[in-house]
Parts: structure tokens; C-alpha cells; sequence
């Protein structure tokens, strides 16, 4: 924990965080504790002279006996990072993006079977959205445990799992940018009520939505989506490595009709890391809506060289327009990513990009994130 706090005063340097650092250091000397992590894990003795808002930020969170609520838990997470990029014939441009700072609280109950999350990214910023605040609420929903494998969910709760690669969060996505058909046609969030089913040989995630993007504007129309993942490996995975084979389908309408499918095979096997998708879109409903019909796919494969440091490549190809000859762009990626703690990681990402119909392009990622 000493390690992430250093980090924190790396990005955020100033003397708000430097007092809140002193705090935690006396709080340490105080209950004679050789580490913080004691505080973090619950390890530390005489518990109830630790501050609340300490405890809030443990593994746990702030817990309460004899109540109808049993625990209060909060988290932050940051992703930011430096690129570099030049375009031929064009020039070069540096920029530096906080595209993450997000905190997030949720309150436990019912035998922590139930709970409500709050989460918003400070820094989304989406173009035509006027609501500063909706907009940048990433999650707002109540969720209950009905059996130990599955979990019913109203609100918006992370993304809409219309593709592999669009629904994983920051923290899951293995390169600093999602593939392509990831960014254009996954990236969304919308309020609905879903049921989230996972099992030895299956996951599930099915839900009915407002078509409305990130609370956007109620009532345009209704939205359906489903992915399923089948595990057949599932019984001799330690043998024959991890075998996951999936697809999703997406349809509703908006200010505009749309459906997406998308189809998903995934291998892992000891320190190789594999899975390859593919989406095609008769319109869609992302981010910002479109009736192109698009189609894209892309492959990336991962070797754990150390347990905390992997090797990357991607290659990566989107149709922006199956209506329009040559209207294709090409990504090549590879990329190192280290992980420095159990919840920080640091990414290194070279970016090659050949279009049909614009000039080509070459970019240069540092990516930066963790949560506390």
C-alpha cells in the first residue's frame, strides 16, 4: 500500500494529497503496524482505532454488525496516458489524456446477497451529450444474488455485452486501446434490467435496455441484447488449457433501427493467451449512432513472459462502410504491459495504422492505471 500511496503523489502532487498521506503515516505509527497492507487485508490489530474513511478503501470496506446494512465499500480507479503519433505527410502531434478518474462506492446488504453502486467518471466527456452529470455516470444500479450462479440486475451496470472486447472494463482490457469494432461498436452503457448467469460450462448475459445511451434521452425505444460464452474444456482445463467459444446479439431501435451480432473463440493455456472475434453491424447504436453496415475483426495473442510481465500483439481490421469500396483501415499492435502490484499496471503500446482512403499513420502508447 506504501507503494500505491508513492504512485498517487506521483500523478497527483500537491498538498491536499501531501497531508492526506501524512495522515495515513501517522495513523500507521500510531497502531504500530509494519505495513499497510495489515490495514488493507484486516490484519491489524485494535480495528476500531482505524479511521472510517480509511476502512472504506480496505478489501472489505467499512462493515457494520447488527445492521441492515453489512458493509459500505469505495474504490478508485485512474487510467490515463501519453501518446506520440505522426501522420504521413501530415505531421507529428504529443498529447497527454486523463481518460479515467472514477470513483466508485457500493453498499452491501442482505447478507451481502444485495447491493447498490454508484460509479462516474469524472473526465467522459461525449460529444452532443449536454448533461455534465448523466453523462458521466458509469454505473447507477441495485443488483441480487437469486442463487450463487446467477444475479439479477436493474440499472445501468457496466457495458452492454454486444461484443467481446466492447463490454470489458478499463481495468480488463489487456492493450491501451480496444480493437476497433471494441471502440465503435461495444463501448456503451444503457439502464435495463439483466440477468447475469455463470456456470461450469456456461455464461450468460441477457438483458432488456432503454436504447438511450449513458441516460442520454428516455424513451426513443427499446433495445435486447444477449451473449452467451460456452466452456467445453471446462473439466480438463488443467490438461488441455481453457477453451471458450461465444457470441452476442444486439437489436433495438433508437432514432434509427440497428442489430449487431458478434462471434467470439478464446484459448489459454499456462502463459499463452489467445481469442479472435468478429462483428458485423446493420446500424448501430454505440457511443453515437450510425446506419452503416459495418463489419470488423480482430486477433490478439498474449505470452506471460514473467507472472508479472506480458508480451502483445494484435492485428486488427474495420469496414466503416461495407457500402463503400475501399473504406477499410488496418491496425497493427504490440505492446509489453507490467504489473507492477495486484492493482496497478503500466502498458507500452506501438501502434501501426494503414487506411484505405486516408493517410497512414504511426502512434505510440504509455498508459498508466491503477485502483485503490
Amino acid at each position: 500500500m506504501r507503494k500505491i500511496i508513492f504512485f498517487i503523489l506521483i500523478f497527483f502532487v500537491n498538498s491536499n494529497f501531501a497531508n492526506a498521506i501524512e495522515e495515513v503515516v501517522l495513523e500507521q505509527s500510531r497502531l504500530n503496524l509494519s505495513s499497510l497492507s495489515d490495514i488493507y487485508y484486516g490484519r491489524a490489530e485494535n480495528q476500531a482505532q482505524i479511521s472510517p474513511i480509511i476502512k472504506l478503501f480496505t478489501k472489505n470496506g467499512l462493515e457494520f454488525e447488527n445492521s441492515k446494512i453489512n458493509r459500505i465499500k469505495a474504490t478508485f480507479l485512474y487510467s490515463g496516458h501519453l501518446s506520440y503519433g505522426n501522420v504521413n505527410h501530415y505531421g507529428q502531434f504529443f498529447s497527454h489524456d486523463f481518460n479515467t478518474v472514477e470513483p466508485m462506492i457500493s453498499v452491501h446488504f442482505n447478507e451481502n446477497k444485495s447491493k447498490f453502486m454508484f460509479d462516474i467518471n469524472l473526465t467522459r466527456n461525449l460529444e452532443g451529450y449536454s448533461n455534465w452529470f448523466t453523462q458521466r455516470i458509469s454505473q447507477l444500479y441495485f443488483s441480487h444474488q437469486i442463487t450463487p450462479n446467477q444475479k439479477l440486475i436493474i440499472g445501468q451496470y457496466r457495458r452492454i455485452p454486444n461484443s467481446y472486447d466492447g463490454s470489458r472494463s478499463t481495468w480488463e482490457q489487456e492493450m491501451v486501446l480496444k480493437s476497433q469494432l471494441g471502440r465503435i461498436l461495444g463501448d456503451s452503457r444503457s439502464v435495463g434490467l439483466r440477468n447475469i448467469g455463470s456456470y461450469k460450462y456456461i455464461d450468460y448475459d441477457i438483458g432488456i435496455y432503454d436504447s438511450t445511451r449513458y441516460m442520454k434521452d428516455f424513451g426513443n425505444g427499446a433495445d435486447f441484447t444477449g451473449y452467451l460464452l460456452i466452456k467445453p474444456l471446462a473439466n480438463l482445463s488443467k490438461k488441455t488449457g481453457d477453451l471458450k467459444i461465444g457470441g452476442g446479439y444486439n437489436f433495438g431501435k433508437n432514432n434509427i433501427s440497428y442489430n449487431t451480432f458478434s462471434f467470439l473463440v478464446g484459448y489459454d493455456y499456462y502463459k499463452f493467451h489467445s481469442h479472435i472475434e468478429y462483428a458485423n453491424s446493420d446500424g448501430y447504436n454505440s457511443i453515437f449512432e450510425s446506419k452503416n453496415n459495418v463489419d470488423g475483426l480482430y486477433t490478439l495473442i498474449s505470452y506471460d513472459i514473467t507472472p508479472k510481465l506480458t508480451l502483445l500483439g494484435r492485428y486488427d481490421i474495420f469496414d466503416y462502410n461495407k457500402n463503400i469500396h475501399n473504406d477499410n483501415i488496418q491496425e497493427y499492435t504490440i505492446g509489453i504491459t507490467y504489473t507492477i502490484f495486484s492493482n496497478m499496471k503500466i502498458m507500452l503500446n506501438y501502434v501501426r495504422r494503414n487506411c484505405d482512403n486516408l493517410p497512414d499513420s504511426n502512434l505510440i502508447l504509455f498508459a498508466t492505471r491503477f485502483f485503490i
